[in-house]
């Protein structure tokens, strides 16, 4: 490689670098991560995590109330979807609040079994969730169940980030740089 290329190269990198450094110290010395200073699901005390859940579903709701054009005969059926699924929400929130509060595992042993103990719950959730949705789901007609499946399958996906794929699978409910 000729010399200019590999000055080029280094510069570049320093001046990446250099930017990085700068808008660290911008911000107070500090930098607040890939969040931008937003707390992760981790981060967040139980209240505020069930605020934001709660604030959520009821836009995801709202949505799906209008996407679905509802008629006034399966809004009784759509109360009670609804209904389901913020129990649902509150009791996921419960549950990861009782998990931060127990002790971390300390073995690899102890982090299966946390991992099999998440894993029912969270089975036996879904089979919950299910059951909610196919009651709800007989009641719509096929434009609106087509509506209705491009619409769940979008709900969560957005902003969900923190909550899937980036946390631990032990369920210490602390990742790397987390505690």
């Amino acid at each position: 490689m000729k010399n200019w290329m590999k000055t080029s190269i280094a510069a570049a990198i320093i001046a990446t670098g250099a930017i990085g450094s700068t808008a660290a110290l911008a911000w107070g010395g500090h930098c607040d991560g890939p969040r931008g200073g937003k707390a992760g699901w981790s981060q967040m005390a139980p209240e505020q995590m069930k605020a934001k859940m709660a604030e959520r579903a009821e836009l995801h709701m709202a949505r799906l109330e209008l996407a679905l054009a509802l008629t006034p005969e399966q809004k009784p059926a759509f109360e009670s979807f609804k209904t389901d699924m913020k129990a649902r929400a509150e009791r996921m929130v419960a549950n990861m609040a009782e998990r931060r509060a127990a002790s971390q595992p300390k073995t690899a042993i102890e982090r299966m079994q946390r991992m099999e103990e998440m894993s029912k719950l969270r089975q036996a959730e879904m089979g919950e969730a299910r059951k909610s949705v196919e009651a709800f789901y007989a009641t719509l007609s096929d434009a609106q169940k087509t509506v209705f499946d491009a619409e769940f399958q979008q709900m969560g996906r957005k902003g969900e980030r923190g909550m899937k794929g980036s946390g631990p699978r032990d369920g210490s409910g602390m990742g790397p740089g987390r505690g």
